[in-house]
């Protein structure tokens, strides 16, 4: 007998997710799933993707309505299945969830990208700052070390990735992480991107079958540069009509840098950071988790 599959068992509702969709979604063969905590490359693997999809050298060629986040939980879920089921080419996907909170499929490609977990809250308190409503301002008080506290000792609970915490993270990393031995289950890092950016691109050319030109991965390498991406969502910004829950929409690409915590949390903060990730992880998964790098 083969080894198990992976199986949706739980349902995740949180601030800002709700699964319930995930009982009536259609996976279809060529679905390409984006699955990250937030602020780990998720916006920016999806543009990727769409770029390779496309043949087209153009961050443009990215929206959250062609490329939906499809178990968000304050739109419209129903519409956003809709819409999906109304797309004739090949679709990219997102979500948040772990593994365990969505529907697998042995045909489709999933896309695992995490980032260094102090980065991600940092980023975090960034993305949450410039929002324009306060909801989740009380996960990021103002005190640094009192915050990063909350990040480090809140447990797992059904709200996933919504926890928007160092355990939660690890949830997510550990349900698809177990299944890493799939052949359509594969991880991306966010170091890995910043570190070679067409040498990423090219092995996500290989994983979605696509047979794009060497001229045209670097077009795309370039036109998915943070200053490309950043300046994309600026004009966007300045359409008619647009509408965003941020106060500046370019900022939703805050500053794509690592070590975000540097003069910021002092020595005992990260003895602490390093003490609660050993509890959680091996070596060798700390070395891939924080740089994308292997033992």
């Amino acid at each position: 007998m083969g080894q198990p599959l992976p199986q949706r068992t739980k349902d995740y509702v949180g601030e800002v997710t709700n699964t319930d969709i995930w009982s009536s979604f259609e996976v279809r063969p060529d679905d390409i799933f984006v699955c990250t905590p937030p602020k780990c490359g998720t916006t920016w693997t999806q543009t990727l993707v769409r770029m390779l999809i496309t043949k087209t050298a153009d961050p443009a060629t990215y929206n959250n309505r062609v490329s939906p986040w499809v178990d968000c939980g304050f739109r419209d879920r129903e519409e956003q299945d809709a819409l999906l089921k109304a797309q004739t080419h090949r679709r990219c996907i997102k979500t948040h969830t772990p593994l365990d909170g969505i529907t697998y499929s042995p045909d489709a490609t999933y896309l695992v990208v995490h980032r260094h977990p102090v980065d991600v809250h940092f980023s975090l308190r960034s993305h949450v700052a410039n929002m324009k409503d306060d909801w989740l301002d009380y996960l990021f008080p103002e005190d640094m070390s009192e915050a990063f506290a909350m990040f480090l000792d809140r447990p797992v609970s059904s709200k996933g990735t919504d926890d928007l915490t160092l355990a939660s993270f690890e949830h997510h990393f550990r349900s698809f992480w177990e299944f890493r031995h799939l052949p359509n289950i594969h991880f991306l890092h966010y170091a890995e991107l910043s570190r070679d950016l067409p040498g990423q691109v090219a092995r996500l050319a290989k994983i979605m079958g696509s047979e794009i030109e060497p001229e045209l991965i670097d077009d795309i390498a370039q036109a998915a540069s943070f200053g490309s991406m950043k300046d994309n969502a600026r004009r966007a910004s300045q359409q008619p009509g647009f509408k965003s829950a941020f106060q500046d929409y370019a900022q939703f690409f805050s500053s794509g840098t690592s070590n975000k915590w540097e003069g910021k949390l002092s020595a005992h903060d990260m003895v602490r950071y390093d003490a609660r990730l050993s509890e959680m992880v091996s070596l060798a998964e700390r070395a891939w988790l924080e740089h994308g790098q292997t033992l």
